[in-house]
């Protein structure tokens, strides 16, 4: 296709027009005579014909005229002043727009790469955001979560130390500062009696903590206080994505029983689907049940079990902080052997716990 730009400059010679309005007169008068000769091809010409007519088009009396006056209506030409208002900063930015989609049109190869780096870009970084958003900012899926804290034992060596089952229970009975508490620990299933065996991954949990947290049930009920106390039934309640994945999210599925271990559990419900548990790979829960384990009266056992618990309104964590690590050193006095190297207790927002693993990898990813 010919370059028309030369013979328009020739023709525009002679008004002496400032140069950078000289380009946008040439490039706006350029596109139409493009136009011009795209739809005489169409129209069966040849390209030899289609340039001949149009140059004709632009060599005749009176057209260049016509065509300045149409431009000059379009957009009228305002001097760059700094500091001055634009009064035809619309028509200014529409003919920009135009001059862009021409230089465009006109590189369709580096158009296509510069389009597919802006929508891989901008794609990338709209995913990484949700991330950082869903993880890193949004609060926690729980009712009133800023009072809620991540619980461990101090210790002489770094790191945050869970406890022993005696350790938990004087912890829970004896602290002023705490509307609640509740442990975990890790436990594992073998579901059969269903379909293909299966291993699960699960957890024992204090039965109060999901009244602590907020959480209610989608389906049936969620754990109450009440499951965890001796002789009650062995219950169980599933995360959302097992509901779905294992059962087909059943409706009824609450009061049915599963063979977990060899031992009947009934489902009493299903967790909502924002709901996660402590320990993320985790499908299903049973209570804790401290008070009637063996182990509650064995001080030396081992320390497996961690804790989150909930500020009473009004305590920071600092007071509540102070107020568990004088409850660790009576037990140190009490329990010198058991608990020499037990000097305390440190509380942590659940949040910061929760994105610990994230924050750095995400931060960088959005950068």
């Amino acid at each position: 296709m010919p370059d028309w730009k030369d013979e328009i400059r020739q023709r525009l010679a002679k008004l002496t027009l400032e140069p950078t309005r000289e380009t946008e007169i040439v490039e706006e008068l350029a596109q139409h005579l493009d136009d011009r000769y795209h739809e005489l091809r169409a129209g069966g010409a040849t390209e030899a014909e289609a340039s001949r007519a149009v140059l004709a088009e632009l060599s005749e009396s009176g057209w260049l005229a016509r065509e300045l006056r149409r431009v000059e209506r379009q957009v009228a030409a305002e001097p760059v002043v700094l500091g001055a208002r634009r009064n035809n900063m619309m028509g200014d930015l529409w003919q920009d727009l135009r001059y862009g989609q021409r230089t465009m049109l006109k590189q369709p190869v580096f158009t296509g790469v510069a389009v597919l780096a802006l929508a891989l870009g901008i794609g990338g970084n709209t995913a990484i955001f949700s991330l950082v958003n869903a993880i890193l900012l949004r609060q926690l899926p729980f009712r009133q979560p800023g009072q809620l804290v991540w619980v461990s034992a101090r210790h002489p060596d770094p790191g945050k130390f869970p406890f022993t089952l005696p350790d938990f229970i004087d912890y829970r009975d004896q602290n002023q500062s705490l509307a609640g508490i509740a442990a975990f620990a890790n436990w594992s299933a073998n579901l059969t009696g269903r379909g293909d065996p299966e291993r699960l991954q699960g957890l024992r949990i204090s039965a109060n903590a999901f009244q602590m947290l907020g959480v209610a049930a989608v389906v049936g009920r969620a754990l109450l206080p009440a499951d965890d106390a001796p002789g009650q039934e062995r219950v169980v309640v599933l995360s959302h994505g097992l509901w779905q994945r294992r059962f087909g999210a059943d409706p009824q599925m609450a009061g049915k029983t599963l063979t977990l271990n060899g031992a009947g559990y009934t489902v009493v419900g299903v967790l909502p689907p924002q709901f996660f548990f402590p320990i993320r790979e985790a499908e299903l829960a049973i209570p804790l049940a401290p008070d009637a384990d063996p182990w509650r009266g064995v001080r030396t056992s081992v320390n497996f079990l961690r804790a989150l618990a909930r500020l009473k309104p009004g305590v920071t964590r600092e007071q509540a902080e102070a107020d568990l690590t004088a409850v660790a050193q009576r037990l140190r006095q009490q329990y010198p052997v058991a608990n020499a190297q037990k000097p305390g207790v440190t509380l942590s927002p659940l949040h910061e716990e929760v994105v610990a693993g994230f924050r750095l990898a995400l931060w960088v990813l959005l950068g």
